[in-house]
């Protein structure tokens, strides 16, 4: 078996989808799509930073960082 990864550019992605669900069943064994957007991820450091920049940083408990897991 091969393992094949691909880039899809979001405004393509139902297309591609559609692409591959007319013939998954049978050639496909797993079928899996990872969202992966760094830019949000980035963007939401850089929001925590400056919150901690401007001393408005509220930190989280331990008990409340389990709690949000």
């Amino acid at each position: 078996m091969k393992t094949i990864q691909l880039e899809i550019e979001d405004n393509s992605l139902d297309m591609f989808l559609s692409l591959i669900g007319s013939f998954k069943e049978g050639i496909i064994k797993k079928f899996k799509i990872d969202d992966v957007d760094v830019r949000s991820d980035f963007e939401a450091v850089a929001k925590e930073l400056e919150s901690i920049k401007n001393k408005k940083y509220q930190p989280t408990n331990a008990r409340e960082f389990l709690n949000d897991l």
